[in-house]
């Protein structure tokens, strides 16, 4: 299975356990989709040796922990979807380094910390579902210039104060 390229497991309710090590030799991956199960346990750091993963998508399972910061060396992600999982922590600073995201949706979890200014590195950013989380501080001023943004969700995030003016510069913006 070392040259697997798309691994598509979603929807199956009785599918329970954890992302098994030998997952991560699989080094070409380019689709990931484990959404949909009931998968428990926390993703792992050796993600960051699925360089060519382009879609990831664990969302609407039971995985706890942080999101590892080896995601960053997945440097081909377009879509990342971690919605509906019990993560917690931060969001790792290289997430911001993933110049080609398009999708990034990370809602109902149990994320803390601020959104970092650095969010403005993800110039070809379409979707962003941060909502339902436990984050503080502010709406970063250079979300404006994610000239791409259609979708903002923010609600129920914790976020506070008033909204930027790097809002006002997303004329693409559909939905907020």
């Amino acid at each position: 299975m070392k040259n697997l390229e798309n691994l598509k497991i979603s929807g199956h309710r009785g599918l329970v356990g954890t992302l098994p090590p030998s997952l991560f030799e699989l080094i070409n991956l380019e689709f990931l989709y484990v959404n949909g199960n009931s998968l428990i346990g926390s993703v792992s750091e050796n993600i960051g040796q699925l360089t060519k993963l382009m879609d990831f998508r664990i969302n609407d399972n039971s995985f706890n922990g942080t999101i590892p910061d080896a995601i960053q060396f997945c440097q081909e992600l377009e879509i990342l979807d971690f919605s509906h999982n019990d993560l917690s922590g931060t969001l790792p600073s290289g997430l911001f380094e993933l110049s080609t995201l398009q999708y990034f949706y990370m809602r109902a979890n149990s994320l803390t910390g601020s959104i970092s200014e650095d969010i403005g590195q993800l110039t070809k950013l379409n979707h962003l579902w941060v909502d339902e989380n436990k984050f503080n501080g502010t709406i970063p001023n250079s979300i404006g210039l994610c000239q791409d943004l259609e979708k903002l969700h923010l609600q129920e995030s914790g976020l506070h104060g008033t909204l930027p003016d790097g809002l006002y510069d997303l004329i693409n913006l559909q939905d907020l």
